[in-house]
């Protein structure tokens, strides 16, 4: 519980420091995103050993904006969630993400542009089957992507997402790490 507070403290305090800031800043743009795709969870911890996932599926939406006094910077709130089956002992992993993000967007004169960030946060992991339980501990995240802008309201993109949290201890099993690959497509609404 002590670890879950830490993390929404930090998410929190990353969210508020832009809010305050947003005068300064002048938060422009603001977005909404969807998006899903493939996960890997490579060697996933459980307990004392490590055990292969099978590819799972991530979905997921995030809300930010523009700081047009940064510019190509962009502050966002970002959930996602991934999931995934353990080889073997007939146990699902799946994990839900509450991130707050800093995104620096490189511009182009053409409709593609490249992106890079990463964000802090809560990550909740749970297991179901043979071994069960959830935890929410701190978690990180660095993500970056291409995206390409259909006209001034909407554009699609392509994300891959590395995200990592460790040390939850579940009502059956302590030390899950939570390590996840995923690769996602989505579609951005400029509002």
């Amino acid at each position: 519980m002590k670890k879950f507070m830490i993390a929404s403290a930090a998410a929190a305090l990353l969210v508020s420091a832009g809010a305050a800031n947003a005068e300064i800043l002048n938060i422009d743009a603001p977005y909404v995103s969807v998006l899903g795709g493939w996960s890997s969870h490579p060697a996933l911890a459980l307990g004392a050993g490590h055990a292969g996932v099978d590819s799972g599926y991530n979905a997921g939406a995030r809300v930010g904006a523009y700081l047009s006094g940064l510019p190509g910077v962009s502050l966002d709130a970002d959930y996602f969630h991934n999931s995934g089956d353990y080889i073997g002992p007939n146990v699902s992993h799946s994990s839900d993400s509450y991130m707050a993000d800093l995104t620096y967007h490189l511009p182009t004169s053409t409709p593609w542009s490249l992106y890079g960030g990463g964000g802090i946060g809560a990550v909740t992991t749970s297991v179901d089957g043979s071994q069960y339980g959830d935890s929410t501990v701190f978690g990180w995240q660095l993500l970056g992507g291409a995206e390409y802008r259909l006209n001034d309201k909407t554009a699609m993109f392509a994300e891959y997402r590395y995200q990592n949290a460790h040390n939850a201890n579940l009502d059956s099993v302590a030390n899950v790490g939570n390590t996840s690959n995923s690769l996602s497509v989505g579609v951005k609404f400029n509002l």
